[in-house]
């Protein structure tokens, strides 16, 4: 029995302290490194030179010469039914392909 009230004290006298020994550790370390940061960039102005935008109007040197750019989708449908045209005539015969290309 008396182990048990020597135990339970323990456990009650453990959990008491803990937040204060958390609370004096806190003051004898000082503040949360982050709270220091935060501060410091609150004081020090605006780096101008820290960021560096060009001009939209600016010439690049590009490594590899520009690809060409696809064509419109009407050119390339109409440039496949031109080319399935020419075979069906072509398989017609060659009186109908010169018909055909004038």
């Amino acid at each position: 029995m008396k182990t048990s009230y020597t135990l339970i004290a323990m456990l009650a006298f453990g959990l008491s302290t803990q937040p204060f020994a958390q609370e004096r550790i806190e003051h004898l370390l000082g503040e949360h490194p982050a709270v220091i940061v935060k501060r410091m960039e609150a004081r020090k102005g605006y780096d101008y030179q820290s960021k560096f935008y060009p001009h939209p109007a600016w010439l690049y040197l590009q490594a590899e010469a520009p690809r060409p750019m696809m064509d419109h989708p009407a050119v390339i449908v109409a440039r496949r039914a031109r080319e399935e045209a020419r075979e069906l005539a072509a398989l017609a015969g060659p009186q109908q392909l010169d018909a055909s290309l004038r």
